[in-house]
């Protein structure tokens, strides 16, 4: 591949590498931050922790904060517990024909011990919740080939699927002529095509000594500690990432310039030469050579495609979504060819996407759809020509009949977006927030809830800013009628240190904790009974026909009556007596002078009233007494003849009676 190496390493604390085709065009970027190295490929000395026999899995501490995962299948037979096994299954673990079903013919809590010193590698890194994931298959990569001290059954020596059928029966023909160690195994990488005898072998020699240098650190340390590093970004991307093909590596920063030209020697002295030191302090490297634009691009989930189409890419925690929009383009005569004509961009733009942002996992591409079968070949070839120069492991399917296709890649470090990003603190990772309408609704009925359940006089709302002026403005009738109500003082003040749909709700103030005496609430027998709650919501009801009210309600109503009511009218009919009559309780006329107290109607305490004279009751007493009870319809309005009755006739149409027991 042709092209520059570009090493910006002006910072300590970051150190980015950019790949530039022949065109100009970005190829690839990777960051590497100080304070967040990579795990993976490191070997450490771990010991197990928990062995979980529902998943089949052990659960290792290998010095960091989070335990690693170690599942049974990447658990080498070597370590197994032969004492607790029968010869049976002995004789099938030395058996090297036996390649595959050891995790299903054993299970971990037998062949495996609590605390148990192992020699891991890791895998994957760790992502969010997920701890880092581990295998006991060491696997030491060099620049052509790859190391395997103690590889799997029957799979010592292989060649990259990459190559061509020729190359890879050349590369088998100089494996089998080196001096490999006994039990270890080496797998040639697709870096090694068309490469020399003496340069594998000086790779294989390296790696050998660098394994003897690991086994040697196991056997004076205490688990858990880390044994080798996998190195950092500047040897990694010129082991994996250099070809002869490129033009030469431009570096700025005195240490990685140094650091790259001994790492080069280790692997191809003669291309030490190639390797440039930026040296123009005043112009930084990046930006000499317009790659800075290019970097913000590929942060964009929106891309453009020459045509007028777009891509967009949205990432999720199950997998990678990219739909495909035919967007403006309109350069071919019919619907058909508009669609492959865009979606043949979109796979080049696809597979160079995948690379810069080291999108990995499940990958699911929406194309446009098209009718032509021919047409559906023709995308599906052009994504596996696209990404043939992916150094990860890709897995392509085929388009299905919803014009979808599914693509499997191999993680083999943190995507740019999980580096470069982290979850925003008002959307929570989901991309949107909530409007302030619907913020301020939900403050309300977070004020209705407290104040339903409380006993508060006067409390203060703390919200987000423009919450609170949204509420002023547009929820004032809201907030006044809930005062009114509750009998409670709401202020509603601005709090910038939260978020927009959080909210704090401070009581200044409480009621009473208990009812005054002066005011009674029957019981329902529906509902629970709770005074306070009942005086915060100030509750009316209206009372039973045969209950008296209490001694505040009497002067309060007696005092409206005398203020607002009509004139009287003449005197009522004998319909409204003969109800009177009818209602009247049944009994013997109290008798003047009697000490016998009248029997309570309820279970209220009723004030105490005057009991009347020997000469007779005052006639505009009782006329205000009769009219302060409002249990009945026929004592709304007053007559003429009932002011000026005398107390025998009062009692005689039975209402001294019903006021007195």
């Amino acid at each position: 591949m042709a092209g520059k190496l570009f090493i910006d390493a002006h910072y300590s604390d970051e150190t980015r590498i950019a790949i530039l085709d022949e065109n100009g065009n970005l190829e690839n970027f990777e960051v590497e931050h100080s304070k967040r190295k990579q795990i993976k490929g490191n070997i450490y000395l771990a010991r197990v922790v928990r062995i979980e026999p529902s998943i089949q899995a052990a659960f290792i501490d290998y010095g960091d904060e989070k335990n690693g995962f170690l599942p049974l299948s990447e658990i080498h037979y070597d370590y197994f517990n032969k004492d607790a096994l029968s010869n049976e299954d002995v004789k099938y673990l030395e058996d090297e024909n036996q390649t595959r079903g050891l995790s299903k013919r054993f299970k971990i809590q037998e062949v495996i011990a609590n605390r148990q010193v192992l020699l891991v590698q890791a895998e994957k890194e760790v992502r969010g919740n997920k701890c880092a994931f581990f295998t006991t298959f060491i696997s030491i990569p060099g620049r052509y080939c790859v190391l395997t001290p103690n590889p799997p059954k029957g799979k010592n020596t292989c060649v990259s699927r990459r190559l061509e059928a020729t190359e890879k029966e050349r590369l088998r023909e100089i494996i089998g002529s080196l001096d490999i160690p006994d039990g270890m195994g080496c797998i040639v990488r697709t870096a090694g095509e068309n490469r020399g005898k003496q340069e594998i072998k000086r790779d294989l020699e390296y790696l050998c000594r660098l394994w003897n240098e690991i086994k040697d650190a196991a056997d004076t340390s205490t688990a858990p500690a880390r044994l080798y590093e996998e190195g950092n970004i500047v040897k990694r991307t010129i082991r994996d990432l250099y070809s002869r093909t490129m033009d030469g590596i431009t570096i700025q920063g005195v240490e990685a310039y140094k650091e790259a030209r001994t790492f080069m020697k280790l692997f191809t002295p003669s291309h030490v030469k190639r390797i440039e030191l930026y040296k123009d302090n005043a112009t930084p490297l990046f930006y000499k050579y317009a790659i800075e634009e290019k970097i913000k691009e590929i942060l964009n989930p929106v891309v453009q495609l020459p045509s007028g189409g777009s891509i967009v890419i949205d990432v999720t925690e199950a997998l990678i979504a990219i739909d495909v929009n035919s967007g403006k383009s309109k350069s071919e005569k019919n619907l058909d060819g508009t669609a492959l004509k865009t979606n043949l961009e979109a796979v080049t733009e696809i597979a160079r996407q995948i690379r810069l942002r080291d999108i990995s996992g499940i990958i699911v591409i929406d194309f446009i759809d098209m009718a032509s079968y021919a047409s559906n070949s023709k995308v599906e070839h052009k994504m596996k020509e696209a990404m043939k120069n992916d150094y990860s492991s890709v897995q392509i399917g085929k388009i299905s009949q919803f014009g979808l296709m599914e693509i499997s890649r191999q993680r083999l470090r943190s995507s740019l977006s999980e580096t470069s990003f982290v979850k925003c603190k008002h959307c929570g990772g989901i991309g949107k927030i909530l409007s302030i309408e619907v913020v301020a609704l939900s403050v309300i009925r977070t004020i209705e809830s407290s104040l339903v359940h409380g006993n508060a006089k006067s409390i203060v709302v703390e919200v987000a800013a423009g919450v609170d002026l949204y509420i002023l403005n547009n929820k004032r009738r809201i907030i006044t009628e809930m005062e009114a109500f509750y009998q409670v003082y709401i202020e509603i003040a601005r709090n910038q240190t939260l978020e927009q749909s959080d909210c704090k709700i401070l009581i200044k103030e409480y009621k009473a904790d208990a009812v005054s005496e002066e005011v009674t609430t029957p019981k329902c027998v529906n509902h629970t009974h709770n005074p306070v709650k009942e005086k915060c919501l100030n509750i009316e009801t209206e009372f039973p026909q045969n209950k008296a009210p209490a001694k505040e309600e009497v002067v309060a109503q007696d005092t409206v009556a005398t203020q607002e009511e009509p004139a009287p009218q003449p005197q009522a009919t004998k319909k409204k007596r003969y109800r009177r009559r009818r209602r009247a309780p049944e009994g013997a006329v109290l008798e003047q002078g009697s000490s016998e107290s009248p029997a309570p109607l309820d279970r209220e305490v009723r004030p105490p009233l005057t009991r009347p004279s020997e000469s007779g009751l005052d006639a505009s007493r009782a006329s205000e007494l009769l009219q302060s009870t409002k249990g009945t319809s026929d004592i709304v309005h007053k007559s003429a003849h009932q002011e000026n009755t005398t107390a025998k006739k009062v009692d005689k149409d039975g209402w001294l009676k019903k006021l007195f027991g």
